[in-house]
């Protein structure tokens, strides 16, 4: 599932519709954009708040693996997954399988995900937006997912 799934009842973050937008500037002509080392520095008012979730496909399954969780990812969400996979043990397995099953989402339909969504992972309720971004180094096969989360005021 796709599109702005808006779990709070909130119109769409402009932060999260500009980077939307970005995002279908750099893609080719129904081409998905690759990710690679400049890819970050398309989005550069919203470095720290990225997550890179690399796709990895092994054994048959496919397994996300987070690179790196900016530090306003850590902020805004309350938990650093930074170095890890989803699927590994875990203290926030529902989170992690809301995840995946997210990602998933992503790699299937090859589109971005926008959201509004309140989170209880630390003891803290946290309202956050949110948009999670395929890249495909061959145009077709999703090899990353960025997504970028922002705490929502208020």
């Amino acid at each position: 599932m796709t599109g702005f799934i808006n779990y709070l009842n909130l119109p769409a973050d402009p932060r999260v519709l500009r980077l939307k937008e970005i995002w279908e500037q750099i893609g080719d002509a129904g081409r998905l954009p690759a990710y690679n080392v400049s890819t970050l520095t398309e989005f550069p008012q919203a470095a720290d708040n990225a997550s890179l979730i690399e796709v990895r496909r092994e054994n048959g399954r496919t397994r996300y693996f987070v690179l790196k969780d900016g530090p306003a990812v850590v902020a805004a969400v309350g938990i650093d997954s930074s170095g890890t996979y989803l699927d590994a043990p875990s203290n926030t397995p529902e989170f992690n399988t809301i995840l995946i099953s997210d990602y998933d989402g992503v790699v299937k339909s090859r589109r971005p995900r926008l959201y509004a969504e309140e989170h209880h992972l630390d003891g803290c309720v946290r309202k956050i937006t949110g948009i999670q971004l395929p890249f495909a180094a061959d145009g077709e096969t999703v090899d990353w997912i960025v997504e970028y989360v922002f705490p929502i005021e208020g």
